[in-house]
């Protein structure tokens, strides 16, 4: 799914969003420069293989992913990062490291670590290093159907 195509479901969807054009970047920390916003109203989807299948751990730009938090939540001793391989033929109309949080593959299991679930918007790359997209939070867990849940590290 592209840009456009995130842009058509959520409009689609009547979810009010803006899209964001910005020099390309690659980490969501430089996301949030570029953007000129704090990191931690900024999103990165980290992927996770497990054995039922792709879960989208979504956290803020300046935190780390807690995989022992993660395995405990999803269960799965075996749950791991997915490599840029994996990522490339699961995902292959995003841009390798600009996983959003939903679109793509259907059934991806989507988890939003409880720092970003009660900001009042988030801001995330839209499959794409050079264009961003930001939604009220609440829009962003309904669209996702994420859960919420402990992952940051500390």
């Amino acid at each position: 799914m592209t840009v456009l195509e995130i842009d058509r479901k959520l409009t689609r969807e009547l979810v009010p969003h803006e899209l964001i054009p910005h020099s390309r970047t690659e980490t969501a920390v430089d996301e949030a420069r570029a953007l000129g916003v704090p990191a931690d109203e900024v999103a990165k989807t980290v992927v996770l293989v497990t054995s039922s299948g792709y879960v989208r751990a979504v956290l803020p730009a300046s935190e780390r992913l807690d995989l022992h938090k993660a395995r405990r939540l999803l269960r799965d001793d075996t749950a791991r990062l997915a490599s840029e391989a994996e990522l490339a033929l699961a995902y292959p109309t995003f841009e390798l490291g600009a996983v959003p949080p939903f679109a793509g593959p259907v059934g991806d299991r989507v988890v939003v670590d409880k720092q970003l679930a009660f900001s009042d918007s988030v801001v995330f790359e839209a499959g794409s290093h050079s264009e961003s997209v930001r939604l009220k939070t609440t829009d962003l867990l309904v669209v996702a159907e994420a859960e919420i849940a402990d992952l940051c590290e500390g």
